[in-house]
C-alpha cells in the first residue's frame, strides 16, 4: 500500500473514531445549531433563565419592550445609523466598548434587545452569541429589526 492510501485510511478511522464516541457520549457535541426560540409574551421575554439565553422577538413585543424602557442595541454597521435607529439604541462597531456600555446601563443580567436592517440580516444574531460568549445572560434578537420598525411607522431617532 502506498504512503496517501495510509494516510486516507488513517484520516477515515480517526473520523468515523471520533464520530461514534461523540455520538454515544451524553455530553457530545451537537450535530445541528438548535434553532433560537421565538417569545411573544413581553413578561417571558424579561424572565432571567438559569442558564444564559438568546431568544426571538417580534415587532409587537419589540414595541412593548421599548415602551417598557428596555435597552435596544442596534448591530448594524455605524454607516447605517445614519438612516437613523430606534429612539435610546446604543450602537458600536467594537463589541468590546459596545459590551462595557451595556454593562455599565443595565448589567449582565437583565434583558435587551438587538435588532438589525431586517430579517435576512445576520449581524443581530453574531452580536448576540458575541455578547453571550462575554457573559450577558437574556438577550433578545428582533428579527424584522430596523425594517419592520419602520414599517410598523413607529418613531425613529437621528444623530445630529
Amino acid at each position: 500500500m502506498n504512503y496517501q492510501k495510509q494516510v486516507i485510511i488513517i484520516i477515515a478511522l480517526s473520523v468515523l473514531i471520533g464520530a461514534i464516541f461523540n455520538t454515544l457520549r451524553h455530553d457530545g457535541i451537537k450535530w445541528l445549531a438548535e434553532p433560537i426560540k421565538t417569545v411573544t409574551d413581553p413578561e417571558d421575554a424579561l424572565n432571567i433563565l438559569a442558564e444564559p439565553s438568546i431568544r426571538e422577538i417580534d415587532i409587537e413585543t419589540a414595541r412593548s419592550l421599548h415602551g417598557a424602557g428596555v435597552l435596544f442595541v442596534d448591530a448594524r454597521a455605524e454607516e447605517y445609523l445614519l438612516e437613523g435607529f430606534i429612539p435610546g439604541s446604543i450602537a458600536d462597531d467594537d463589541v468590546e466598548v459596545l459590551s462595557e456600555k451595556i454593562n455599565t446601563l443595565i448589567g449582565l443580567d437583565k434583558g435587551f434587545v438587538i435588532y438589525c436592517s431586517d430579517d435576512d440580516c445576520g449581524s443581530s444574531e453574531e452580536l448576540a452569541y458575541e455578547l453571550q460568549d462575554i457573559g450577558f445572560n437574556n438577550i433578545l434578537v428582533f428579527k424584522g429589526g430596523w425594517r419592520s420598525w419602520t414599517d410598523a411607522g413607529l418613531e425613529i431617532e437621528y444623530n445630529e
